[in-house]
């Protein structure tokens, strides 16, 4: 009779303890079950983003600019001689912008409209359970190549002016010579995203079952992100400038002889703004904290949330399973109802303890055996 006891009373501690895998979708309800039932809901979202960009560019300029005044002859003249050259002006801007620009956004991996977990309305001694699994994978490559060459030949003459053998005064006065060349590459290969874990919005509720019940809720994430941003920029900047007003020549004259040259201005600019950028904003949505329902009655518990820790910036990314969300993985809420068959249950495990002690050790001596002579 002892150890029949015994068994029952194992059997009913073990059924205490089961529970089984369950659920997600916008909402999730467990209610309305009989006494004494067992109901278990299991669903798996798995979501998976690959985005792969390549770009590859290569861009060649080739600019010759000459403005020329010069090179004028007044030679053999039987009187004055003369030369009188205006400016020249030679500009050149070659500009390369906004070459490989990758851009990948997928919204953070956020939903409108939240799950709802509830559990309510069960019978006595019913167990019930939600097991809710989300696997989300994103993965961002991006690749930028670029080769840019640029050649400038940029001449401004006003020079290279000959009066010779005149008979007569000779006069040569040249114009200013200005040579300008400008380059400028900017936002040259640039990678820009957006990445987010796909996850929910949850809210969790559990309230309103029988005595006696078993209520449990387990919530498991694994999330894993990739980014990986290559950037390649070769550029060739091959300036010649060249600005004159002299190499001007009067000789073989019979009179008074003036050269006056103007100002020879060189400018070359060279900008490389931003080459090579990337840039990675990665976002999690919050996940609301369950709201538990005290066994004893009174306001609702919620427990202390925390952020998790989100790498950002840099060219390679890599946040592996379990990193997001660990503190929600295997996470199960306590139940609710009456707890009085669990406390009878355990009165009678002690009781039932008790009493095998007592019969083991405080039975007494047994009486001696008597022998027939």
């Amino acid at each position: 009779m002892f150890k029949k006891l015994l068994t029952y009373a194992i059997y009913l501690i073990a059924l205490g303890f089961v529970f089984s895998a369950s659920a997600i979708a916008e909402e999730i309800t467990v209610s309305g079950n009989g006494d004494g039932s067992s109901s278990s809901v299991s669903v798996n979202l798995n979501n998976s983003a690959n985005v792969t960009q390549t770009n590859d560019a290569q861009v060649s300029n080739d600019v010759v600019n000459d403005a020329n005044t010069g090179d004028n002859t007044a030679s053999s003249n039987n009187g004055d001689a003369s030369i009188t050259t205006g400016d020249a002006t030679s500009t050149t801007n070659v500009a390369n912008q906004g070459i490989n620009s990758n851009y990948a956004d997928d919204s953070c991996g956020c939903i409108d409209n939240p799950l709802n977990l509830k559990i309510s309305g069960n019978g006595t001694d019913s167990v019930n359970n939600i097991d809710v699994g989300v696997n989300s994978s994103v993965n961002v490559y991006q690749s930028n190549s670029a080769q840019i060459t640029n050649n400038v030949n940029n001449a401004a003459n006003t020079g290279y002016n000959t009066a010779n053998n005149n008979n007569g005064n000779v006069v040569i006065d040249t114009g200013n010579a200005l040579a300008v060349a400008g380059i400028k590459n900017k936002n040259i290969n640039f990678g820009n995203s957006t990445i987010g874990s796909v996850m929910e919005m949850i809210s969790v509720s559990i309230s309103g079952n029988g005595d006696g019940s078993i209520n449990l809720v387990k919530l498991l994430f694994d999330n894993s992100i990739n980014y990986e941003n290559k950037n390649l920029a070769i550029i060739f900047n091959n300036v010649t400038n060249i600005a004159n007003t002299g190499g001007n020549t009067a000789s073989g004259n019979n009179g008074a002889v003036l050269i006056a040259t103007g100002d020879a201005v060189s400018v070359v600019n060279i900008a490389n703004e931003n080459i090579n950028g990337s840039k990675a904003d990665l976002c999690n949505c919050k996940i609301a904290p369950p709201v538990i329902p005290p066994p004893g009655g009174g306001d609702p518990i919620i427990p202390p949330t925390g952020n998790p820790p989100s790498p950002s910036g840099g060219s390679s990314i890599t946040q592996n399973a379990g990193s997001v969300l660990g503190a929600a993985i295997g996470t199960i809420l306590p139940a609710t109802g009456g707890g009085y068959l669990l406390l009878l249950m355990t009165i009678f495990c002690l009781t039932l303890f008790l009493v095998g002690g007592y019969l083991r050790f405080g039975s007494g001596i047994s009486p001696p055996v008597a022998y027939a002579v």
